[in-house]
């Protein structure tokens, strides 16, 4: 229960993201038809490149020189509303929504509109970190948290006299937080993986560490 409520605020979380970058509908309609304008001569060469054989295979997420398909797993949806997700992301400038029969969701964008939601979505972290570390009720312990540029690493230096065991629970946060930045990012599903580590801020000792794909494969051992 607790995971899926965890998943439904970063569901939330990347609605906000693309509310935070979207536009009003008429604008983004000029906007679109002036990209597509621009990118006409670079079209007929893409076309030649599909043409001359190359396959970006089966892979969960795809990129191109006009724009981005990417597809966020079921498993990142869990709890979510579908329905204002597509809508959200339809307003933020993603041409497509198409939810697929495994429940997963796959999103037809412009390249420029990739690259706005995903700094959105970093802008959304930060905010949630500012968040954690101001709650020194809940999270009294934690004294810094840091990622990397990918989102698939964080650092979270703590208090080793006052951290405590249900402090560690929140790791389950910054798994999706960076298993949702990845899969946007274009990662393949199979290859998305996030990484917690909480650290002793005063020796750089690790004391806790854990991945989403270790968890994910420990929830799948126990439910057989």
């Amino acid at each position: 229960m607790k995971k899926k409520i965890v998943a439904l605020m970063l569901a939330v979380s990347l609605t906000a993201s693309f509310a935070a970058c979207g536009t009003p509908k008429d604008s983004s309609k000029e906007s679109s038809k002036s990209e597509e304008a621009s990118d006409t001569a670079e079209t007929k060469e893409a076309g030649a490149e599909k043409e001359s054989g190359e396959d970006g295979g089966t892979l969960s997420a795809e990129k191109n020189m006009l724009s981005v398909e990417v597809t966020i797993p079921a498993s990142l949806l869990e709890g979510s509303d579908s329905a204002e997700l597509t809508e959200e992301a339809e307003e933020s400038g993603v041409k497509e929504v198409t939810k697929n029969a495994d429940g997963s969701v796959t999103m037809k964008m412009t390249k420029a509109a990739h690259e706005e939601l995903l700094t959105s979505m970093k802008t959304s972290i930060d905010e949630s970190i500012n968040e954690l570390l101001a709650d020194k009720e809940n999270c009294p312990s934690f004294d810094s948290i840091t990622y990397s540029d990918d989102v698939s690493a964080f650092d979270i230096k703590v208090d080793a006299d006052s951290f405590g065991g249900f402090e560690g629970i929140y790791a389950i946060t910054f798994y999706l937080m960076g298993n949702f930045y990845q899969a946007i990012n274009a990662v393949p599903e199979e290859e998305i993986n996030t990484t917690v580590n909480f650290i002793n801020k005063d020796t750089g000792e690790v004391i806790q560490t854990g991945d989403s794909a270790s968890m994910a494969e420990e929830a799948s051992d126990s439910a057989e």
